[in-house]
């Protein structure tokens, strides 16, 4: 899938061009009747780097389960019973009709960083070897103590 045609997810980002998402869904009942959905989803979106400006692409490789709960109540007991045991579980609501897309758009969304920026900005390392003017102008504090030192 494209995507641009993720609105929710490209939406303040730079224009994603022809990228694309790969997805798998799969799905599995356990032996105590529980229902599950496998998602593998794929991606190379192109974000807005926060110190530089400029565009990043980032890698979102995700997989999730998910547990489907028939009901918002059932979904509610569940988490209660996870809240007390602490146990962590991933579970949505399960219907006939599941929009596998906006799920696997969701997933999309939560892979991406919340302040993206590249480890090295491109341009910070160009003007980190530059040498700047004023310092280089700039008398060296520890030559003043060296001074004094000798003296």
């Amino acid at each position: 899938m494209l995507l641009q045609d993720c609105k929710r997810l490209t939406e303040g980002l730079p224009d994603q061009g022809d990228a694309r998402a790969s997805w798998v869904l799969s799905g599995e009942t356990d032996a105590q009747g529980r229902r599950y959905l496998e998602l593998h989803v794929a991606a190379q979106p192109v974000l807005t780097c926060q110190r530089c400006l400029g565009d990043m692409v980032w890698s979102i490789d995700s997989e999730n389960r998910l547990q489907l709960a028939g009901s918002e109540d059932e979904l509610e007991r569940l988490d209660a019973q996870d809240e007390a045991s602490g146990a962590v579980t991933d579970r949505i609501v399960g219907s006939e009709r599941l929009d596998v897309l906006a799920l696997v758009e969701d997933e999309l969304i939560l892979g991406l960083p919340y302040v993206p920026r590249h480890g090295i900005c491109p341009a910070s390392e160009h003007r980190r070897q530059e040498p700047d003017e004023a310092a280089s102008r700039r008398p060296s504090p520890f030559a003043a103590l060296g001074r004094l030192k000798k003296d």
